[in-house]
């Protein structure tokens, strides 16, 4: 068993990756087109069940992309898996100081916002990953 693990090459990556968001989201804009008389007419469990299903295999799509990705840049070559750790490091950085900054904003002037913070620290953190990396390619070329 453990040697299937270690020569499982993760296929599909990123037909998963742009199925995932869909699969996650999709049934928010079913029920969202739905008139309002008959969405209300349904039953709670049916939302309910719809919302832990396309939630749960979207949250295991994600995971197995993450996955997948873990593992080609293990495996890959050690520049590959530099330039990665570089990228996070410069990623992590810029997500603790906006943490801090968005914090101390959202605190002081826009309490509600704070709510939103995740998401905010989400896109920051990807762009500054994204960044980090062809910041880090150039310095190694």
């Amino acid at each position: 068993m453990k040697n299937v693990l270690k020569n499982f090459s993760f296929p599909f990556k990123t037909q998963i990756l742009i199925l995932s968001p869909i699969v996650l989201f999709l049934p928010l804009f079913i029920l969202a087109m739905m008139p309002t008389e008959q969405f209300l007419r349904l039953p709670d469990y049916v939302h309910r069940i719809t919302l832990i299903f396309s939630s749960l295999f979207g949250s295991i799509g994600f995971i197995y992309c993450t996955l997948g990705y873990h593992f080609q840049i293990i495996r890959g070559d050690e520049l590959k898996l530099k330039i990665h750790l570089e990228s996070l490091n410069i990623a992590f950085t810029t997500s603790l100081v906006f943490l801090f900054i968005l914090i101390f904003v959202f605190v002081n002037f826009a309490p509600k916002m704070l709510n939103y913070i995740l998401v905010i620290l989400t896109v920051v953190g990807i762009v500054s990953y994204l960044l980090g990396a062809e910041y880090v390619k150039e310095k190694y070329q």
